[in-house]
């Protein structure tokens, strides 16, 4: 995995940083891949672990997409290839903590693909663009980028980004839900510090299990969803956290809560 990809914390408040490093604008190879996929499921295994915020170390770059002379290097198992970026791409989708994409610049192709990934995009405002531009060059977003772009804006708002190939700047982004928070590039640090903290103080079983029925929920039928939902309601009634949430706010405090 090298420095491609890297991990600082957690820190006291269960907050981890993963720093994408690949010179000159992150641009995904087989090795990069290998690295996204076991620094998740590093994480997945991360003792103490509350949030995970995902940054660049590039200015102006979150991710520019695919390396497409690796691409073409390996065009006789593309399918290998594609089948990779899914898994390693699937593993981010399955973390049970929150997670926050921090996207200074460019997120394009395999980088539009991992902020999709995540649970929280938050977006500094300039010459950044986010999107899937693969159809201009024949190819289309493969490691999961228009399925998870199609349940996030709607199908119709997905054909019209994938097809045409468009990239939208924060704002517009913002708009459509692609992004969940634009802001001026001075304030993104401080906008994902201050996210990050937030979800950091809240219950992790509830956390997870909210992720969990949201998640599952929307691909199944109505009735089944809100079967879950009372299903994860009922074991979440059993952990001190839920019994400290409700005894706090009847003492007018603010809960402090264990992960019990």
């Amino acid at each position: 995995m090298g420095d491609v990809v890297s991990v600082q914390g957690p820190d006291r408040a269960g907050i981890a940083r993963v720093v994408l490093d690949r010179p000159p604008a992150n641009a995904l190879d087989g090795a990069f891949i290998a690295g996204l996929e076991a620094t998740a499921r590093g994480l997945a295994a991360a003792p103490g672990l509350r949030v995970v915020v995902v940054a660049s170390a590039i200015p102006g770059v979150f991710m520019a997409g695919a390396d497409l002379g690796f691409i073409q290097a390996n065009w006789h198992r593309i399918d290998e290839v594609a089948t990779g970026l899914r898994a390693a791409l699937g593993a981010w989708s399955g973390l049970a903590v929150p997670t926050i994409g921090a996207l200074s610049g460019h997120a394009l192709g395999g980088g539009c693909e991992l902020a999709l990934t995540l649970d929280f995009r938050c977006m500094a405002r300039g010459r950044g663009r986010i999107g899937l531009p693969e159809a201009q060059r024949g190819l289309l977003a493969a490691g999961g980028g228009t399925q998870r772009l199609a349940r996030l804006v709607g199908p119709g708002r997905a054909l019209d980004l994938a097809l045409r190939g468009r990239v939208l700047d924060a704002d517009e982004a913002e708009r459509i839900g692609l992004v969940t928070t634009a802001c001026d590039a001075g304030d993104l640090e401080a906008s994902v510090e201050a996210l990050a903290g937030e979800l950091a103080g809240l219950a992790p079983r509830t956390v997870a299990a909210t992720k969990a029925v949201i998640r599952a929920g929307v691909e199944r039928p109505l009735e089944e969803a809100l079967t879950m939902e009372i299903d994860a309601m009922v074991a979440l009634a059993a952990t001190d956290d839920a019994a400290e949430g409700v005894r706090s706010f009847l003492e007018g405090r603010a809960p402090r809560f264990t992960g019990r």
